[in-house]
């Protein structure tokens, strides 16, 4: 497999910006910079057979650089066959990982009309787990308004308010904090769970973890002795947890709960990406949400004394008996190991381009 420097290095000799890279097991989908700055999404196939087949089978506009970089522009992309239509129709291209999913928005009045495309043959299990979710009892979630099997698309209404992300850069108010703290507290708090909703415990989360560290020396976007140090933190967190006594039950679980996900609307708190709910230990949404709170220090997207009072918040909005607590602090180590693993391959969001901060 090409090492990760080595595509890096020869995305740049294309006078192309790798911002960041989501890893598969014999390839990487890329989301790229040109030189005006434009956005441009890729794949960098190592089977250069491989990408020229990827490449020839893509209707629209596809462009080969060398033998294994295919960029798909425009939406251009073979497993979702309505995307290039929306973008040439005026839709804006939010979110697109090649042959997987994208998201694209157009401009209605003074907001935004958001559609996910999918491959066709998920899109009736997505729309049910959307619609699932947005009928759990006191949880604020985009509801499905039209969709359609054929061409993969699920069209949903738009929350009102700024993500907690944004809020981040100011002075978050104190309310806000606590807000999102008891609006994670209602979905874990919901009676029943939807149909279908499928258990997610710790051995899942340890293995999501480490599947991704393996990719991420697959491509060797970790140098060995890097990818064991966060190996040794994820059996550390994972210890951490295992020792404490399991929750008295499951609870309804976002799953990938983070600042990006959450909208704040005054004293209203939305739930973004609800499409993942899964039972199992409220601590490990409290814990990803307060790991991303530490990356974002980091990254300089805020300050550390404002993601402190922000968790403070949190907590004191949540509530979490002694046990939760104890919990979250595994899994909050659980996820920085894992956005490690994951930042590895996103140059362009950490400070200098360079690896997390150890």
């Amino acid at each position: 497999m090409t090492p990760f420097d080595e595509v890096r290095r020869t995305v740049t000799g294309h006078g192309l910006e790798l911002v960041r890279a989501h890893p598969r097991r014999d390839r990487l989908h890329l989301d790229l910079r040109g030189p005006d700055r434009q956005r441009v999404i890729g794949q960098w196939i190592d089977d250069a057979t491989e990408a020229t087949r990827v490449a020839d089978a893509t209707p629209g506009r596809v462009e080969r650089l060398g033998s294994r970089l295919v960029l798909q522009h425009d939406g251009a992309d073979r497993r979702l066959p309505a995307l290039a239509d929306l973008v040439a129709g005026g839709a804006e291209l939010v979110v697109h990982r090649p042959e997987r999913r994208a998201v694209v928005r157009y401009q209605r009045g003074d907001g935004y009309v958001y559609t996910k495309v999918v491959r066709p043959r998920r899109t009736a299990e997505l729309v049910r787990r959307v619609r699932a979710a947005a009928a759990v009892p006191g949880l604020s979630a985009p509801e499905v308004t039209q969709w359609d099997e054929a061409g993969g698309t699920i069209v949903l209404t738009t929350l009102p308010g700024q993500t907690l992300h944004d809020l981040l850069t100011g002075v978050v108010p104190a309310v806000v904090a606590t807000e999102v703290g008891r609006a994670v507290r209602t979905l874990h708090s919901a009676a029943t769970a939807p149909d279908g909703t499928t258990t997610h415990d710790l051995a899942a989360e340890v293995d999501a973890t480490r599947a991704l560290l393996d990719l991420a020396r697959t491509h060797r976007a970790l140098q060995p002795r890097e990818a064991l140090v966060v190996d040794r933190r994820i059996a550390a967190a994972a210890a951490t947890i295992a020792a404490l006594a399991r929750p008295a039950a499951p609870s309804l679980l976002h799953r990938d709960l983070h600042d990006k996900q959450l909208l704040v609307d005054g004293a209203s708190i939305g739930m973004l990406d609800v499409d993942t709910l899964g039972l199992g230990d409220p601590a490990l949404d409290l814990g990803n949400l307060l790991a991303h709170l530490d990356l974002r220090v980091r990254q300089g997207w805020t300050q550390r004394e404002t993601a402190a009072a922000v968790e403070q918040g949190v907590l004191d909005g949540y509530v979490p008996d002694d046990r939760t607590r104890a919990a979250t602090a595994g899994y909050r180590a659980l996820a920085a190991a894992r956005l490690e693993a994951l930042y590895a391959f996103r140059p362009g969001d950490l400070p200098g381009g360079g690896q997390p901060a150890k």
